[in-house]
């Protein structure tokens, strides 16, 4: 049986200009996962990650945590849904995510936001279209991704993958048998270095667990506040 543990990137730069870059926290949290990982003796064959910065910060710090001497194998197709697209097809004013988070914290109403994010991603999952790239051909980029991880691995290997909440959610969903619904009601699980391990064998995948954080919950400073 081949084992797969995605883990989500550490936590980053919310309420920055470029929120694609881990904080102090998020580096910390990154090294925490790979000591976390070396410590359940996981000795993977590959390591994986997307290709966004925080995914690449994120790898890095994993791979100085666990002292594993391996090189990082990147695919786009395990990067994140489009959040600046989602929000500026729900709301034209709004260029990013980040931007949206300060016009509503402008307001001194930051709380709002959840609500704007709520409806825009309700969006998207509906099928509205004018995304860049729609629920459906997510979920499928992402299947691809997993699909090709699996038939590249041998039956007793393990593999590691660093990439994003909108991922995990999506293979999630899948493997729980749910769609968009199940998406909904999993929103939120998939915290910074969060573990969620699949196995696959002769019944297919199997989902173990989803947001572990042992490795956080021993340095409490380290968990994060925020789910995105």
């Amino acid at each position: 049986m081949s084992r797969i543990f995605l883990v989500r990137h550490g936590e980053a730069s919310w309420h920055s200009d470029d929120y694609d870059r881990l904080t102090d926290r998020g580096h910390a949290q990154a090294r925490a996962v790979g000591e976390e990982l070396v410590a359940r003796r996981v000795v993977p064959g590959v390591v994986m990650s997307g290709t966004l910065r925080r995914h690449r910060e994120t790898a890095a710090g994993l791979l100085a945590g666990a002292q594993w001497p391996l090189t990082v194998v990147e695919d786009t197709r395990w990067n994140e849904l489009d959040a600046d697209d989602i929000i500026r097809v729900h709301d034209p004013e709004h260029d990013t995510m980040t931007g949206a988070l300060a016009h509503f914290a402008g307001r001194g109403a930051p709380q709002d936001f959840e609500s704007f994010f709520d409806q825009a991603m309700d969006r998207w999952l509906s099928g509205d279209g004018g995304h860049v790239e729609s629920f459906t051909q997510f979920v499928e980029r992402v299947n691809a991704a997993l699909d090709a991880l699996v038939a590249g691995l041998a039956p007793q290997a393990t593999a590691v993958v660093v990439t994003s909440g909108g991922v995990q959610n999506a293979i999630a969903s899948q493997i729980l048998g749910g769609g968009s619904d199940t998406w909904r009601r999993i929103f939120g699980m998939f915290p910074n270095t969060g573990l969620m391990r699949l196995t696959h064998g002769e019944r297919g995948l199997r989902l173990r667990s989803l947001g572990e954080l042992s490795h956080l919950e021993r340095q409490p400073d380290l968990l994060s506040e925020l789910i995105y």
